[in-house]
């Protein structure tokens, strides 16, 4: 999923940061949506198809707009610069 939000970069946190920013568990947070851990551990490395409908239970858990949190592969998180060069 793909927002076009216009935060910058460096702003947005991804689910690994949150989960740990709130002093929870991939466990809890996996409870917490309704869905076993090997999913929620599939979205902490590529959170870019996660259904809308979870997305929302996000903003809820974590009390922030989904436009702050990064939805995409942590390959991209990495080094974006490099990912958008030809």
């Amino acid at each position: 999923m793909s927002f076009d939000n216009k935060v910058p970069f460096y702003l947005l946190q991804t689910l690994s940061s949150l989960k740990l920013k709130y002093g929870m568990d991939a466990s809890g947070l996996a409870s917490k949506l309704g869905v076993d851990i090997a999913t929620y551990e599939e979205w902490e490395r590529d959170s870019s198809n996660i259904p809308y409908h979870y997305i929302l239970k996000l903003e809820e858990i974590f009390q922030m707009p989904a436009r702050y949190i990064y939805f995409g592969s942590d390959i991209t998180l990495s080094n974006p610069e490099k990912n958008n060069k030809n």
